[in-house]
C-alpha cells in the first residue's frame, strides 16, 4: 500500500520530539468551569450536535497550543516514517502510519469538540431564520475542521479569533451569492464582513443587517473604489466571474505595479468599502 504526503504545520521541536512528550494530563488541558452550561433550544438542531455541546469543554491558551502540537506532531511523524520506507514498506510500517493518524485524527476531534459552542454562537448570528440554523450549522462545523488542519499555533495565536474569521467570512460569501451572484455583491459582503469578524458580542450583525449593508455598498461602489482599486480587491478576493484569487504578484504584473504598491493600494481600497458599511454598525443589534 503506498501513501501519499500527508501535510502538517511544521514546528522546529518536532525534529527532536517524541510521542512521550504528548501524553496530556487532561485536567491541565481544559478551563475550569462552574456548573452552567449553554442554553440550547433542541429545535434548532440535531440531538447529536445538542449532546457534543453539552459534553464539550473550552481549552485553556496552553492546552490548545499542546493539541495543535500534538496533531501536527503525529502527522509530522507518519509522514516520515512514509517518507523513510517509501521504497519497500514493510510490515511495521504498514500498521504504524495507520496507528500515528488515527492518533492525530482523534486529537483534531478533541480541538472540534472545544469549539462546538463558538460555532452554535456563530451560527444563531448568521441564521436569517429557524429553518436554516441547520444548514449553517453543518456549513460552519466543516470550516471548522478546514481552519484546524490550517492554523498555525506556533503563531501564538488564539484559535477562537482564526476561526471566528474563516467562518463568519466563509458565510457572509454565501449570503452574497444568494443575495445577488455578481461580483459587486460579494465585494459589498466583504467590506460587511471586515467590520463584523472582530468578535462574537451580542452586537454582531444578522444575515439581514449584513445584506441591508451589502446593498449600500453596492450603491456607493461605483463612487467609493476607482477602477484600478476594483481589480485588486476583485482580483486579491476571487470577487470576480471565475472565483479565481490572484497573488499580489500576479496583479503587480497585471498593473506594472510592485507587490507592495498592490499591498497598499488593496488595504486603502478596504478601508473606503469599510467606512460605507459602517455607516449601518449602528443599526446592528443583538439577535437571540
Amino acid at each position: 500500500m503506498s501513501w501519499s504526503e500527508i501535510e502538517f504545520i511544521p514546528n522546529a521541536d518536532f525534529a527532536t520530539a517524541s510521542e512521550r512528550n504528548f501524553e496530556d494530563v487532561d485536567a491541565e488541558l481544559y478551563a475550569a468551569e462552574e456548573g452552567r452550561r449553554p442554553q440550547i433550544n433542541r429545535n434548532e438542531a440535531a440531538a447529536t450536535f445538542i449532546q457534543a455541546i453539552e459534553e464539550s469543554r473550552v481549552l485553556t491558551f496552553e492546552g490548545e497550543q499542546f493539541l495543535f502540537k500534538r496533531l501536527n506532531f503525529l502527522r509530522f511523524r507518519a509522514n516520515a516514517v512514509r517518507v523513510t520506507s517509501a521504497a519497500k514498506p514493510s510490515t511495521k510500517t504498514l500498521k504504524e502510519i495507520p496507528r500515528l493518524l488515527q492518533g492525530a485524527q482523534e486529537t483534531r476531534e478533541d480541538i472540534a469538540r472545544a469549539n462546538l459552542r463558538l460555532v452554535l454562537s456563530i451560527a444563531r448570528r448568521l441564521s436569517s431564520a429557524s429553518n436554516d440554523f441547520d444548514e449553517v450549522v453543518s456549513d460552519a462545523n466543516g470550516i471548522l475542521l478546514n481552519a484546524i488542519d490550517k492554523f498555525d499555533f506556533s503563531r501564538g495565536d488564539r484559535f477562537s479569533t482564526y476561526v471566528i474569521h474563516a467562518i463568519q467570512g466563509h458565510l457572509y460569501r454565501c449570503i452574497g451569492r444568494n443575495c445577488k451572484r455578481s461580483s459587486r455583491a460579494r465585494l459589498a459582503n466583504h467590506a460587511v464582513e471586515t467590520i463584523a469578524v472582530d468578535s462574537i458580542t451580542d452586537t454582531s450583525p444578522s444575515a439581514a443587517d449584513v445584506l441591508m449593508a451589502a446593498e449600500a455598498v453596492i450603491d456607493k461602489l461605483d463612487d467609493v473604489l476607482d477602477e484600478r482599486e476594483q481589480r485588486i480587491i476583485c482580483g486579491r478576493f476571487g470577487l470576480n466571474e471565475t472565483g479565481q484569487t490572484s497573488t499580489l504578484r500576479e496583479l503587480g504584473v497585471e498593473l506594472g505595479l510592485s507587490k507592495e504598491r498592490v499591498r497598499q493600494l488593496q488595504l486603502f481600497a478596504l478601508e473606503k468599502l469599510v467606512e460605507v458599511a459602517r455607516l449601518f454598525e449602528s443599526s446592528f443589534v443583538p439577535h437571540s
